[in-house]
């Protein structure tokens, strides 16, 4: 008797470890697609110690692989590090400082983290919202109408919103938003005058793709 209840204890036990096994199996993943990111730009602009009246920047959209990996701690709670291939983009003044042209230009990385929640009550259709912090890593700075131009590293927050859709219970596709508040402090010189502006970016990323789970 007491050799049966081990024995179907055991085995109770190897069932219930399998089942939590196949619970939580495909629990990382990986959205891979392609982002365009929209800046929502402006600047203070002060040369030589003065403010530069009416003076901004702008930054024409761009789009860049990206890859977000992640894991899930409960089918609803996740969380997503996402990383983008370095773009290249260039500053141009605008406003009352427009003549000037192109400003120079930064190669950054994109990155964000971010806590989810995922939506299931919908069958394949899986909306889902997150939080985090968001971080823009300064590779390479160019200088244009400006000498010596250097853009900081920033970091601030980002708001996301997506979609997934499961095709199976290993691939599917999605769309994914998200809103970033982002700062940060650019000095250079102008024709020996040094010159530092306060940078708002603040940009929009939509980007879509496809998603796996292993």
């Amino acid at each position: 008797m007491k050799l049966t209840g081990l024995l179907s204890a055991a085995a109770l036990s190897l069932v219930s470890t399998t089942a939590a096994l196949a619970q939580n199996d495909h629990n990382f993943y990986a959205r891979i697609g392609a982002t365009t990111i929209m800046p929502s730009e402006s600047a203070t602009i002060r040369a030589g110690g003065s403010a530069v009246d009416g003076g901004s920047i702008s930054i024409d959209n761009h789009t860049t692989a990206t890859v977000e990996f992640g894991y899930y701690f409960t089918p609803n709670f996740s969380v997503g590090f996402t990383g983008g291939f370095p773009p290249t983009v260039d500053i141009y003044g605008a406003g009352s400082v427009d003549g000037l042209g192109k400003l120079g230009g930064i190669t950054y990385g994109p990155t964000a983290l971010t806590a989810q929640y995922t939506f299931t009550n919908f069958g394949r259709i899986k909306p889902y919202v997150g939080a985090g912090p968001m971080f823009m890593f300064v590779f390479d700075n160019k200088d244009g109408a400006l000498a010596d131009l250097k853009v900081k590293n920033s970091v601030g927050a980002v708001l996301q919103a997506g979609v997934d859709y499961d095709v199976t219970d290993r691939w599917g596709l999605f769309v994914d938003v998200k809103k970033a508040f982002l700062r940060t402090t650019a000095t250079g010189t102008l024709g020996g005058a040094p010159v530092m502006a306060d940078v708002k970016l603040d940009p929009w990323t939509i980007g879509a793709g496809v998603k796996f789970r292993f």
